[in-house]
């Protein structure tokens, strides 16, 4: 049970980290095109920039899960 609780734990922290991977890569692609001379109009700029604070916010949240949890998965194996 103890080594199955482990593994579990190790896989969510790999999974959880990935995702913040992919979302701050998607938030900084956005951001490359917020930059770029004439790429969006004026009134699609607020939006565009809310949603990389969202994406980063979300990023961010799944980066600390995946450390709560690669964090509980040492404590456990230390024990």
């Amino acid at each position: 049970m103890n080594e199955r609780k482990i593994k579990e734990w190790r896989a969510k922290a790999s999974d959880y980290k990935v995702y913040s991977l992919v979302l701050f890569a998607v938030s900084t692609f956005l951001y490359l095109g917020t930059i770029i001379p004439h790429a969006l109009t004026a009134e699609k700029k607020p939006l565009v920039l809310l949603a990389i604070g969202v994406l980063l916010g979300s990023a961010i949240y799944f980066a600390r899960k995946a450390t709560v949890y690669a964090q509980k998965a040492e404590e456990e194996n230390s024990l």
